[in-house]
């Protein structure tokens, strides 16, 4: 298992010039999404590859290293001080938003404040809701949803329980899925051999073979430069429309709503809709696809949206195409782990037996710790999650669950490059299908209904993720994750985000109030409290069709991965199929077609020189257009004018 790769000193970290600007940026990059996101501006870091990231990077390699270069050779910043920048700053995006801390808020406010005798939560929720997980003081509350001004006081005090309870419950599953991703790293990097299409940006924007010139050789190259001019003129005439209206615009989105009035082809914009929304990052990203990869992904799209037609023109009841994905996932996650099954043997050996089998000194931590960490993550997580109210076997099959998700989601993006994964159904969802609400029990559905808050949903900062694409950027770069103490690092500075996030964020909230803040964020916590009471009050049954869907849904990705395995012919990929009908396909299925498109076309016309030789205009597509929206977005901290035309809105 040895891969020989090193730190060598021509190449080494000098921390005192690395640390404390990588630490101000995590800072910054926190501060600004919680502004800019609960705003409504845009979103600065919300997905696989932080736009925040990549602007900060992309100063660093094209403005701040050239200048840097000219007073000695060994003056900029090398490319393992830029390794450990990247991985500790896209470690951190995965904390103040989605990944974990933004729906906290929302929901340890929502119980109290919403509370009326007419909804009667204080008789079915209250008594089985333990009381240090809300707030419940409702002056603090009031100056939460309403507002205090900028010079008000915000009663700190009051937030720090529920809040430090929620995130140590969120932490104790990152540390988990970080030292879950070490352990499969060997597994996806060296033997299945997967793509990783997103580190293609972080390889290019942290190699610092400057030489004698100010930029590396791939940014001189004339087709980048045409690919970053290209897609910041494209942004820059947006952005300048929507400050000055009677200037020109350049249309990325194609609306198609109004040609489907009449079911039962109304299905194809309802739900999840069939978006022709062009994004040019995706396009630049489905390039470093596999064919079959990329194809699965726009195909399946269309499979589903016309398999809601269908079910829609016939009245079918029995067959649901959210629920086939949760069959999809459970059937991948379990072949997955049978393929996987003689390095996790390893790994099992190495942990618990007193003689090492096989030499893991190039792994980022040794098996021994990566497991011991791992279980001791979901120890405190499932410890935590009993003390809230889970029951032992709800809290066991909770954490199970969350660690398929995870670990699907990270596939999608290690495989797929997905900006956005939505995994398409939430532990609630789940449970509720297979046991029905009365087996439940009222503390388990409560609990549950906060679905937000247990973070595989809405998995487009999944610290797995993020994990694993940095070990494998190490990798790329020849570098040595555990002499660098990457997953240290990263740890820190999601800790850092964390401690940003609470006091950026209940800063940014107490200024304009909650209720004037972007609603959907907000009204998660009392739809939670909402589908809570729903359930208590009509209890319901197993879901006998749901769970026949489901079944669907696992029969047809156990053929999709036959048909992959045995025939060599066989044009898609099973990834498609998990992905379902969800947010993220909805955005990114049309870019994605337009990317196959072109390489299928280049690959046919050039062949394979013709499609090396077109890689960086397509990395400078995806760079331009990452620039040009943190430009727009962080503008509207001054404009208010916000931003959305960028990656992957």
């Amino acid at each position: 298992m040895k891969t020989n790769i090193k730190l060598d000193s021509s190449n080494s970290i000098r921390y005192h010039r690395i640390l404390p600007i990588t630490l101000v940026w995590i800072i910054l990059q926190t501060c600004l999404y919680g502004y800019i996101h609960l705003n409504g501006l845009g979103q600065f870091i919300a997905n696989h590859l932080p736009v925040g990231s990549v602007f900060f990077l992309a100063l660093l390699s094209f403005l701040i290293n050239p200048c840097l270069a000219q007073f000695g050779k060994t003056a900029h910043f090398s490319t393992a001080e830029l390794t450990l920048c990247w991985a500790m700053v896209t470690a951190a995006a995965s904390v103040p938003g989605y990944g974990l801390m933004e729906f906290i808020f929302p929901y340890i406010a929502a119980p109290v404040y919403f509370s009326t005798p007419e909804n009667q939560w204080s008789e079915l929720i209250f008594p089985h809701l333990k009381s240090w997980l809300y707030v419940s003081d409702r002056a603090a509350l009031d100056k939460f949803w309403i507002g205090i001004g900028r010079h008000g006081l915000i009663p700190w005090s009051i937030w720090f329980k529920p809040v430090f309870i929620a995130t140590i419950f969120g932490l104790s599953f990152f540390l988990s899925v970080c030292c879950w991703a070490v352990i499969l790293r060997y597994q996806w990097v060296d033997r299945v051999r997967y793509t990783f299409p997103l580190v293609q940006v972080g390889a290019n924007l942290t190699q610092s073979d400057i030489g004698q010139h100010k930029f590396q050789p791939f940014f001189r190259n004339r087709l980048f430069i045409f690919g970053l001019a290209l897609a910041s003129m494209i942004h820059l005439i947006r952005g300048l429309h929507s400050f000055y209206p009677f200037l020109p615009s350049i249309p990325l989105d194609y609306p198609i709503r109004h040609l489907f009035p009449n079911k039962p082809w109304r299905s194809i914009v309802e739900g999840w809709p069939l978006l022709f929304r062009l994004r040019l990052s995706v396009v630049g990203i489905t390039y470093f696809l596999l064919p079959d990869v990329a194809i699965s992904i726009w195909f399946f799209f269309l499979f589903y949206k016309f398999q809601e037609v269908a079910i829609s023109a016939f009245s079918i009841n029995r067959v649901n195409t959210q629920q086939q994905v949760m069959g999809a996932v459970l059937v991948l996650a379990v072949v997955s782990a049978w393929q996987a099954r003689r390095h996790l043997y390893s790994v099992w050996r190495n942990t618990f037996m007193p003689v090492r089998h096989f030499n893991d000194d190039d792994e980022p931590l040794s098996y021994r710790t990566a497991t011991l960490g791992m279980v001791s993550g979901f120890l405190v997580m499932g410890g935590l999650g009993v003390a809230m109210g889970l029951s032992v076997w709800m809290a066991l099959l909770f954490i199970l669950l969350m660690w398929i998700l995870a670990t699907t989601a990270a596939w999608h993006v290690s495989n797929a490059g997905c900006l956005l994964v939505n995994v398409g159904f939430t532990p609630f969802n789940f449970f509720r299908m297979i046991f029905g609400s009365r087996i439940l029990g009222i503390q388990n559905l409560i609990l549950l209904s906060f679905d937000r808050s247990s973070i595989p949903n809405w998995s487009s900062q999944s610290l797995m993720a993020y994990s694993i694409q940095n070990f494998r950027l190490a990798n790329v770069h020849q570098l040595s994750s555990r002499k660098m103490r990457l997953p240290h690092w990263m740890l820190i500075a999601v800790v850092v985000s964390a401690i940003v996030t609470f006091f950026s964020t209940l800063t940014w909230i107490h200024h304009r109030g909650a209720l004037n803040l972007t609603p959907w964020i907000f009204n998660v916590g009392p739809g939670a409290m909402r589908r809570a009471a729903g359930e208590i009050l009509n209890p319901s049954s197993p879901n006998f069709s749901g769970i026949l869907s489901a079944s669907v849904g696992g029969g047809v990705m156990s053929i999709l991965i036959f048909m992959r395995q045995q025939f060599l012919w066989w044009p898609l990929h099973p990834l498609g199929y998990a992905l379902g009908v969800t947010w993220a396909p909805s955005r990114l299925w049309f870019s994605t077609l337009v990317g196959w498109a072109i390489k299928f076309l280049i690959l046919r016309i050039g062949g394979f020189r013709a499609f090396q030789r077109g890689q960086p205009f397509f990395l400078g597509l995806i760079i331009g257009e990452y620039f040009m929206t943190a430009i727009w977005q962080m503008s509207a901290l001054k404009t208010g004018i916000g931003y959305w035309s960028g990656p992957p809105s």
